[in-house]
This record gives structure tokens, C-alpha cells and sequence, in this order.
């Protein structure tokens, strides 16, 4: 007879709860269990620390070790947090007509799902801006952007830059530091400094990169 992997723990608050002790994982060095879902980002984990009395959020990336139940476990997990082909490339497929993927997009989206699948780790995904960018004379000047404002979209793994009216794939596409633009002060801090427009634009006010509204 196989053994009940069920287990029941106390946190530090005095819940009492049950977790499956074949969900067995290593992260800081310490021994936990995977309690689920963390709802925050796509493949984050809520990971029990008997030891602590309180659960940490990891990612795949972040582990040390693992059961093979935690293994297969994890596996299921990341492929249900995979995109679709729409959230990928920031468009609606099925409202929009005028829509419609590419092969090579296609073929962009399976690699980008392989490759979070083997880290655990989802890119933020933006959608495709439509229109164009509306900024007024106040808002821009609290930019910090050196020249003039080129304003620019991450949205499937590619980099769009308007043209007149709409926005275009930028040919060619800059070689992108970590997701961020080569030469500025946010590809070294890795991080933008976001401003909310009126418009419900969001911009960044050293780079100039932008997402639309929701």
C-alpha cells in the first residue's frame, strides 16, 4: 500500500492546514512543499518552509532541487501558463479581421513558450499600440528623454516605432539590452520610470518607451 503523502502543518499564526509531501522542493537551501498557483506573475509559486512557518513565492529558475512529483507537477504548471498566440503578439485575433499571425510569428511565439517553460520565467506581454500616441506639451515636459521623443513599443518580442498614423515593426530592430534600449539610463538599471498620461498612455521618461491604454 502506498504511503499518504498528505501531511498536516501549523504556520506560524497557528493555521492548520494539509499539503502533499510529494511536492517536495529545495529553494534558499531549505526544504518546502508547493502549495499552488501564487496568482501574481505567470509561473510563480507559492512554496511552504516548514522550518519558517510561512510560504515564499518562487519561480522555476529559483529552485534548487525537486522530487519527480514536483518535477511532473511543475511541468503541468508552466504549460498552463503558456500565452496565446493573441497575448503574445498583443493583438485580438478573433475581433480583429484585419489580424492575423504570421508563420515566423507563429514560430517566435512556440520558441518564447519553450524557452519560459525551461526558466519558469513569463517577459511581461504588451499590447500592439493602434493609434497614435497622445501627449500633451505639459506631460512631455516632464520627460527626461535627451533629443527628440521617439517614442517605441515592446510587443512580441519585437520593438514598433510609429509611422504617421499607425505603428510598424522598426527596421531594423535594435539589439535590445535585457528588454530595455542599448545606451540608456534604463538598460543600466534595468528598470523604466513610468508616467501615466491623461491619455492613458503610459510612458517612460528616459527612454521613451511606451504602452497603450488597456
Amino acid at each position: 500500500m502506498t504511503e499518504d503523502p498528505w501531511a498536516e502543518f501549523v504556520d506560524q499564526r497557528g493555521h492548520r492546514f494539509m499539503l502533499d509531501t510529494s511536492l517536495e522542493v529545495v529553494v534558499d537551501g531549505e526544504v518546502g512543499y508547493i502549495e499552488g498557483n501564487a496568482h501574481t506573475f505567470p509561473g510563480r509559486m507559492h512554496i511552504y518552509l516548514p522550518g519558517r512557518g510561512y510560504d515564499v513565492t518562487r519561480s522555476l529558475c529559483e529552485i534548487d532541487s525537486m522530487s519527480d512529483a514536483s518535477r511532473w507537477w511543475i511541468k503541468g504548471f508552466l504549460a498552463g501558463c503558456e500565452p496565446d498566440i493573441s497575448a503574445y503578439l498583443g493583438i485580438d485575433l478573433i475581433e480583429d479581421d484585419s489580424a492575423e499571425a504570421t508563420a515566423e510569428e507563429y514560430e517566435r511565439w512556440q520558441a518564447f513558450n519553450a524557452r519560459c517553460r525551461d526558466t519558469g520565467c513569463w517577459p511581461q506581454l504588451n499590447k500592439r499600440p493602434r493609434t497614435p500616441l497622445i501627449i500633451t506639451p505639459e506631460e512631455k515636459a516632464d520627460l527626461r528623454v535627451e533629443g527628440e521623443l521617439r517614442p517605441w513599443a515592446m510587443v512580441g518580442e519585437r520593438v514598433w516605432v510609429p509611422a504617421g498614423a499607425t505603428w510598424v515593426e522598426a527596421a531594423p530592430q535594435p539589439q535590445l539590452v535585457s528588454g530595455f534600449m542599448p545606451g540608456t539610463v534604463c538598460a543600466e538599471r534595468r528598470e523604466d520610470d513610468v508616467l501615466h498620461l491623461d491619455s492613458g498612455w503610459t510612458i517612460c521618461v528616459d527612454c521613451g518607451e511606451v504602452a497603450p491604454p488597456d
